[in-house]
């Protein structure tokens, strides 16, 4: 795992989710991150099917992502449900 992804995981790991009251990464729901000359893609699952907070977790998360030194663009993208 490159320097810039593991910073960025530890970044994520402040964003946590409003239902679960954990973190998105001790619940499991970040799924991936990948960095590629400085552009950071994460990817993460909801909880539910219709989750309310779909929008705001993505921008917490390209926020969290985009704060790590070394990243100039995050990009979010949801892969799927967990039930």
């Amino acid at each position: 795992m490159r320097e810039i992804e593991r910073k960025v995981w530890e970044a994520l790991r402040k964003v946590r989710d409003p239902e679960l009251k954990v973190s998105m990464v001790d619940a499991g729901l970040i799924k991936k991150v990948e960095e590629k000359g400085g552009v950071v893609t994460v990817e993460f699952t909801l909880t539910t099917p219709f989750c309310p907070y779909a929008d705001l977790l993505a921008l917490a998360i390209k926020k969290a992502a985009e704060s790590v030194e070394g990243v100039k663009e995050a990009r979010v993208r949801i892969v799927g449900i967990k039930m």
